[in-house]
């Protein structure tokens, strides 16, 4: 970011115009607010009407269904200076914003350097040329800041201009007015939008390798096509539903201390950028998928993604049914991985799958309710802070039980014709032992992040583990060892 400030002293009243969405915020409210608006079927009629009858009453509509905290926003704190460096001369600082009047008054409550506020209202949408016809009833001179190309008019009417992040159409006009603000922070998108995609997160889809390497079909080249493939796709299904919910999570993730830097929240992408790289990641992974796997395939992908949505915007609420739930949709990769390669899922897996990554679920719920208690609170997510002592023991008693079934898979038929040295492959079992209830007593120190996964996948120890068990497994199957203890 470059900035210049321009000596103020020669017009010292000269009021100060300052947009609201992308310069004295980063983000677009209207469009923030629209989404959490949009995310309740209730809302849809309502909305829908109120768009036929124009852009303002759209606002109106937003601002009146939907909950606005102005402390939450990013505000740019470049402009917020230079704004109260200015009030402090004694200039009058004017917020002229397209977004509706009671957002832009709840804006100005709480920045409070405002003298005055005028904003779109029902029949008015005040952008580009019906804002400066606003502001000439007012003044004859004035100073505006804007970022868009809709702030034109006004800039070329002004005696003084602010860009923030200008289009390049506005270049000509630094030569031709005083500029008092030349911000450039934008962001790249490209890398902000594979940020909110956290691709980090794709880990978790290695998953769906499991049937192949189990099944020990790793020496099928069409068969390793396949089920990349497939991670590929449900990495793309998995980022969607992330940016999805980044979006209706803005407000809440503003108040967290580590999510406050995600892409949406922080204003790095607007909302609208993210439903449409939302949109065509799911095209391409639903075409993709139905082109290459067909329609029962494709079906599987459907329903983890509405699956997923249900998840975010309902079930992770409600207590028990969340880790379920959670459970559920890790298995289903799994499941996933054998479909693609046509191979029958072996029961011992999907039962230890399920028990391992219930104890999981109950892992993420007991670090985050920890966080709960550290903060004062009492509840969250349907938890009360007291479950504390119910989800520990739940947690560690379904991380036992997987070990269990593997113990019970590992005395199995199939392990006995499968592999030539049975005798090694039982040192998973410890292994798995000593990686689960290691993640327990991290958690119960409170040393566990909110995702285990992403815990596991930073800890060199569970590295290191993972690759021992690989190591392990592949012995089994290729070395051969007669006559001890079997």
């Amino acid at each position: 970011m470059d900035g210049t400030m321009a000596d103020t002293a020669a017009q010292p009243k000269l009021p100060i115009y300052v947009d609201l969405d992308g310069t004295l915020v980063k983000t677009d409210v209207a469009q923030e607010l629209l989404c959490q608006a949009a995310a309740h079927p209730k809302n849809w009629v309502t909305l829908l009407k109120s768009a036929l009858r124009g852009k303002a009453e759209l606002k109106t509509t937003i601002s009146e269904t939907t909950q606005f905290d102005a402390a939450t926003l990013p505000y740019r704190e470049e402009v917020l200076t230079y704004l109260k460096q200015e009030k402090a001369l004694g200039r009058q600082i004017i917020l002229a914003s397209a977004t509706d009047m009671k957002i832009a008054k709840k804006v100005s409550e709480y920045i409070d350097i405002f003298s005055d506020v005028i904003a779109s209202e029902p029949g008015k949408n005040l952008k580009g040329s019906a804002k400066l016809s606003e502001i000439q009833k007012s003044v004859s001179e004035f100073e505006y800041i804007g970022d868009s190309k809709a702030d034109l008019p006004i800039w070329r009417d002004a005696q003084k201009v602010g860009f923030v992040n200008a289009p390049a159409v506005a270049a000509p006009l630094k030569k031709q007015i005083p500029v008092s603000l030349d911000i450039h922070d934008r962001p790249s998108t490209p890398a902000s939008l594979l940020k909110a995609m956290r691709p980090h997160q794709w880990a978790k889809n290695a998953l769906i390798l499991l049937p192949l390497f189990f099944s020990h079909q790793y020496g099928d080249v069409t068969k390793i096509a396949q089920a990349l493939l497939a991670v590929i796709i449900f990495s793309f299904c998995a980022s969607a539903i992330y940016i999805v919910n980044d979006i209706l999570d803005i407000e809440a993730d503003r108040k967290h201390s580590k999510k406050k830097f995600r892409p949406f929240a922080a204003g790095e992408l607007s909302p609208i950028k993210g439903v449409i790289a939302a949109l065509g990641l799911l095209g391409i992974a639903l075409t993709s998928s139905a082109l290459y796997f067909g329609a029962i395939v494709t079906s599987l992908f459907i329903f983890y993604i509405i699956s997923t949505t249900l998840y975010s915007t309902w079930l992770k609420h409600k207590p028990i049914m969340d880790v379920v739930v959670l459970t559920c949709l890790y298995t289903l990769r799994i499941f996933v991985g054998g479909v693609v390669i046509s191979t029958a899922l072996s029961p011992w897996l999907l039962n230890f799958s399920l028990f391992f990554f219930a104890s999981l679920a109950f892992m993420k719920r007991y670090t985050e309710m920890l966080r709960v208690q550290a903060k004062g609170k009492d509840a969250a997510r349907g938890y009360l802070v007291s479950d504390l002592a119910a989800i520990l023991p739940m947690g560690i008693a379904t991380g036992g039980l997987a070990v269990l079934t593997l113990t019970l898979y590992l005395n199995s038929a199939y392990v006995a014709q499968t592999y030539g040295a049975v005798q090694i492959l039982w040192l998973i079992a410890p292994l798995m032992m000593f990686w689960i209830f290691r993640a327990w007593l991290k958690a119960l120190r409170d040393q566990i992040d909110d995702d285990p996964v992403v815990f596991a996948l930073k800890d060199p120890i569970s590295r290191i583990t993972l690759g021992i068990t690989i190591g392990v497994v592949l012995a089994a199957k290729f070395l051969v060892i007669e006559g001890v203890f079997l």
